[in-house]
């Protein structure tokens, strides 16, 4: 996922938090959400994280890196070393950029392969939380990847997923209807369906 920042890292912190209190009920690996740790040991011994100790994390982080562009990973869900890992940047590649990744571990990705209902909540829990900032997609990482040096970069924003976003006055959307399998408006644009998490990369190959 991708999102262009609204303001500082600190609001960027709360409107995250926020994000994680409403993906939260949509399953139980995203219900608990510890602090990042030196070690599993520390790292279970850690009781859930609170809105204050997440935006700490965000402040030490930029003060770590003595820059106004930084990355920080604040928090995981679900188990020790099978969790789900939530990445945050700003400013990077370029001034006034941030985005968030969750890194999805063993029993997330097993439970969104399987329950397209659960995958179609978390892309609309995600737009419509960031809207009307830009949205990016639900990817595996088992796929291959594309030689960026060799083939260019992909044709539209994102690195290729199931499940993308495109506002509605993005260059990309008009093509992003042409391929789609199936199509739900939110926020600002629509999350686009490519087939299922095994054949999506076909289906974009055709952009």
């Amino acid at each position: 996922m991708r999102q262009r920042a609204l303001g500082d890292p600190v609001s960027e912190g709360h409107r995250v938090w926020e994000w994680i209190q409403r993906v939260r009920p949509l399953h139980p690996c995203l219900d608990l959400w510890r602090p990042t740790a030196d070690s599993p040991q520390e790292a279970e011994q850690s009781p859930p994280i609170t809105q204050d100790h997440f935006l700490k994390h965000i402040q030490q982080a930029q003060v770590d890196w003595e820059s106004e562009s930084f990355g920080v990973a604040p928090a995981f869900s679900g188990q020790i070393n099978q969790g789900n890992k939530l990445t945050l940047s700003f400013n990077m590649p370029n001034p006034g950029d941030a985005s968030i990744g969750l890194m999805i571990g063993e029993a997330l990705g097993a439970a969104l392969d399987t329950s397209e209902d659960l995958a179609d909540a978390l892309m609309h829990t995600t737009a419509s939380t960031f809207t009307p900032n830009t949205i990016g997609g639900l990817s595996r990482s088992d796929h291959p990847t594309r030689n960026l040096n060799r083939d260019g970069p992909y044709p539209f924003y994102y690195t290729p997923g199931w499940k993308m976003f495109f506002a509605s006055d993005s260059p990309h959307h008009q093509r992003a209807t042409q391929l789609a399998t199936a199509i739900a408006p939110v926020g600002n644009g629509a999350i686009f369906t490519f087939g299922t998490p095994d054949t999506y990369p076909t289906i974009l190959n055709q952009w």
